[in-house]
């Protein structure tokens, strides 16, 4: 890593330049190109991320002000709002679908306590958007928005897979298209209830946890003791309506689960049959860590409000949001730190953005190292990022 970087520099540095201009020339999306590149939308949009600005004006007076730092980013010369613009509105956010599932891919994903093997949420996230100005976003008559589905691996604190749709696209319309495989288990909460699907996923081999609807119909085949008292209930049951009988012929598990804070109970239904009933519980509770997911990006990243209006802006922006989010599991992993959460990374890094100190030093909350300015001359050879 280049010594003489600024913070987002030696951040960005963690992305493959290689790797990343394969995915470009085999996207095309430099193809009409005319002085405004992938990479530098990508720097761009990445320091609107961090630096959260308000409009797309302040975003852009604060990087022209940058002067050096932006040259050694990559962007020579100062940037005019009409071409970022027209770069979100026009370029496909395919690029940066396929970057972020490529750092996705690097990352260390088996070092993680593992609560079991494959396992992941799924859930949407809806992100309302004013019907004026993102007509193609229409959800309700006077109401516009869309969703983020996503496969969140667990273990590993990340999105597996994911993808964007308009807001009124239902949950329990998208669960076969999660990408589970055998082996695979997944956790979601009643919004997923599709019978259709716990009847294939029972026959493909993979796993569920969910809840039971209040008015499903069903008959208890056998009644196993439970050790305790927070588990009342633990039962292999089969459907018998009409309609689920035939779409789910297989044997189920009913297990009810009391909180032992709030004194609520909840009936899950699942097709594991190798545990016990505390942890079948425990999977169904981890569930939850998708919406910490949900709100940590909501709050700290720019995916509620956005530079553009045209539905390549909105995903753009999306995707390029969870590419941060990713380079900080990244530098995470690097440092074999896991002291510093994503909330304090974003709210510290914002403030010094351009400081030309180590970034792991810093990340690991290590006193600074200032580096004394470049020659002239070595200014120029200077790899950018």
């Amino acid at each position: 890593m280049n010594k003489y970087n600024t913070k987002l520099g030696q951040l960005l540095s963690l992305i493959n330049r290689s790797q990343f201009y394969a995915l470009v020339k085999s996207t095309q999306s430099d193809k009409y190109c005319k002085g405004f590149s992938t990479w530098q939308q990508l720097v761009t949009m990445c320091y609107a991320q961090i630096a959260n600005h308000n409009g797309l004006r302040s975003l852009i007076k604060s990087l022209n002000t940058s002067g050096h730092c932006r040259y050694h980013l990559g962007i020579h010369k100062e940037l005019a709002r009409s071409t970022l613009l027209y770069a979100n509105n026009h370029r496909s956010p395919e690029i940066f679908e396929k970057l972020f599932y490529a750092l996705r891919d690097t990352l260390d994903r088996g070092r993680g306590k593992k609560l079991r093997k494959n396992f992941y949420a799924i859930d949407a996230t809806e992100i309302s958007l004013h019907i004026r100005d993102f007509p193609w976003a229409l959800f309700r008559s006077t109401i516009g928005g869309i969703k983020m589905h996503t496969k969140y691996d667990i273990n590993n604190s990340v999105p597996d897979y994911l993808f964007i749709t308009n807001a009124k696209e239902h949950e329990n319309h998208t669960l076969s298209e999660m990408q589970l495989i055998e082996g695979d288990t997944a956790a979601f909460d009643k919004g997923y209830c599709n019978y259709k699907n716990f009847g294939v996923f029972c026959e493909k081999g993979i796993f569920f946890v969910t809840r039971l609807k209040e008015n499903a119909q069903y008959a208890v085949v056998e009644s196993r003791p439970t050790d305790s008292p927070l588990i009342p209930t633990d039962q292999t049951i089969v459907f018998t309506g009409k309609k689920t009988q035939k779409t789910c012929p297989h044997q189920l598990r009913k297990v009810v689960s009391i909180d032992e804070k709030t004194n609520k109970s909840i009936t899950i239904l699942t097709n594991i049959f190798d545990m016990n009933a505390a942890d079948i519980a425990k999977l169904y509770r981890a569930r939850w860590n998708i919406e910490i997911f949900f709100k940590t990006i909501k709050q700290n990243l720019r995916v509620k409000k956005f530079y553009g209006q045209s539905k390549n802006a909105v995903e753009t922006q999306i995707w390029i949001a969870l590419i941060v989010y990713v380079l900080y599991l990244k530098l995470r992993q690097m440092s074999t730190y896991e002291g510093k959460n994503f909330t304090d990374f974003i709210s510290e890094l914002k403030v010094c953005l351009f400081e030309r100190t180590d970034l792991f030093s810093w990340f690991v909350g290590l006193p600074p190292v200032i580096n004394k300015p470049p020659s002239s001359c070595s200014s120029q050879q200077e790899f950018l990022l």
